[in-house]
């Protein structure tokens, strides 16, 4: 929960009476996600990472591998509100924050005259998350949500024009997930097409 009354540059866990400073800029939680996804990484190999990554002098505490395992997964889970089960629930996203990042990026220039690479290691990741949610449509990455989230309305005689159109920008802006989508439309829209001309010749034939 974002309040005002929070301090975002000290975020602070206890682990066996140490009190450990960590690192929630929005650039390492970026790369955090990212790594979670990378499948060169094993689960071992991730949780050390992600230690060294959240963890400000990190080379100072001698954890075992299973403490450090468990400080992720609190960093994850208390200080993240990361959700494994919410995450794999197959729910569609309508942006990719390493997919979409020119889009973010152009953004937050636009909107807030906030340059993301200049910001690194400085703006909190809720903040991040307060500001991204809260650009105004006329930005890129509103206007490609939009889109992705369009409905390609029923054939008509009037409207292929526009359903092609619509289709088009959604193939350009669709996520990876989204392909199979844009394809199984892509078919249904030939099918229709297909009988269309059948049913053309018929009736010329007739």
């Amino acid at each position: 929960m974002f309040k005002l009354t929070d301090r975002f540059n000290d975020d602070v866990i206890e682990y066996k009476g140490q009190k450990l400073h960590v690192n929630l800029a929005f650039d390492v939680v970026l790369r955090a996600y990212e790594l979670m996804a990378d499948k060169r990484f094993n689960r071992m190999e991730k949780a050390l990472i992600f230690f060294d990554m959240f963890i400000v002098d990190h080379k100072s505490y001698s954890f075992s591998f299973q403490d450090k395992n468990i400080i992720v997964k609190t960093i994850f889970e208390e200080l993240l509100g990361y959700k494994k089960d919410e995450q794999s629930s197959g729910n569609k996203k309508s942006y990719d924050l390493t997919i979409d990042a020119p889009y973010i990026y152009a953004s937050f220039l636009q909107d807030y005259n906030i340059d993301l690479f200049e910001m690194q290691g400085k703006l909190h990741w809720h903040k991040f998350l307060t500001l991204l949610n809260s650009l105004s449509k006329d930005t890129k990455l509103v206007e490609v949500i939009n889109i992705r989230e369009q409905e390609v309305p029923p054939p008509t005689k009037h409207n292929a024009k526009e359903r092609q159109r619509i289709m088009e920008l959604k193939r350009i802006y669709r996520l990876e997930s989204e392909e199979e989508v844009v394809i199984e439309a892509d078919k249904r829209m030939a099918s229709i097409s297909e009988a269309i001309k059948k049913q053309a010749l018929r009736k010329k034939g007739g």
